[in-house]
């Protein structure tokens, strides 16, 4: 059994807002509706004015991602295990706090080999463009990551070059050498259950960008972006031969 909380996202043609749920209880994200015209001009046009105001006129509240997801007791099969959580918390000095976790129907050792392959790592990473194993010191993995960030006409290129810590097969802790994040760091842990002979896997992340990034776009973009690399990663892993 599982409680799934959907993420506040902005329809750019909605009237108001959209809540978020909660047990017995509901948050809201209000945001003014456009008048009707507006709602009928192109899409394109309508993104740019959306973005204006939400550039001089920021929602007074950011609406958090939180998927929850309990695993069913031991010995018991169900589709929960297909799900995952995603929450997305501001921490202090404007840094995004980040934690999930996924079942994977796969042992630790599948999960790391495609966690580990630091050459394809865009194989499940959205808007990943290049990642290139540097160095390799034992225990210490050099990578260097390329990337975009698109808003409406916007681009940013990202860059980075990181740290890999490797704790076979449990845990991968991460930091930024070099790059356009003046924060990047966290780590991975993977927990093998005696149930199922799966993977939970925790990845747990704490970014600050460099550039200019709202934090409502970057937040949903965010979301979207580890909710999709989660699943991503998880079919390759499975689809690995033991």
């Amino acid at each position: 059994m599982y409680r799934q909380v959907e993420y506040c996202t902005f329809f750019l043609n909605a009237d108001i807002s959209i809540a978020v749920k909660s047990g017995n209880t509901s948050e809201f994200c209000v945001w003014a509706p456009y008048p009707a015209f507006i709602r009928h001009l192109h899409p394109l046009l309508l993104s740019m004015l959306t973005a204006i105001s939400l550039f001089f006129n920021p929602p007074e509240q950011v609406c958090r991602a939180e998927d929850k997801t309990v695993l069913p007791p031991t010995g018991q099969s169900s589709d929960s295990n297909r799900a995952f959580s995603v929450t997305l918390s501001k921490l202090d000095n404007g840094v995004t706090g980040l934690t999930s976790t996924i079942y994977i129907n796969a042992p630790p050792e599948r999960v790391w080999k495609v966690l580990t392959d630091y050459n394809n790592l865009k194989r499940y990473i959205p808007r990943m463009v290049e990642s290139d194993l540097l160095a390799d010191k034992g225990t210490l993995k050099v990578i260097a990551l390329k990337g975009e960030f698109r808003v409406l006409l916007f681009t940013q290129t990202i860059n980075l070059t990181i740290n890999m810590h490797e704790s076979y097969p449990r845990r991968i802790d991460y930091e930024k050498i070099a790059g356009n994040f003046e924060v990047y760091q966290g780590y991975w842990m993977l927990k093998e259950l005696q149930s199922t002979k799966g993977t939970h896997l925790t990845y747990v992340s704490e970014l600050k960008p460099s550039f200019f990034a709202p934090d409502i776009i970057f937040l949903s973009t965010l979301k979207k972006d580890i909710t999709g690399g989660l699943s991503a990663l998880r079919k390759e892993a499975e689809a690995l031969n033991p």
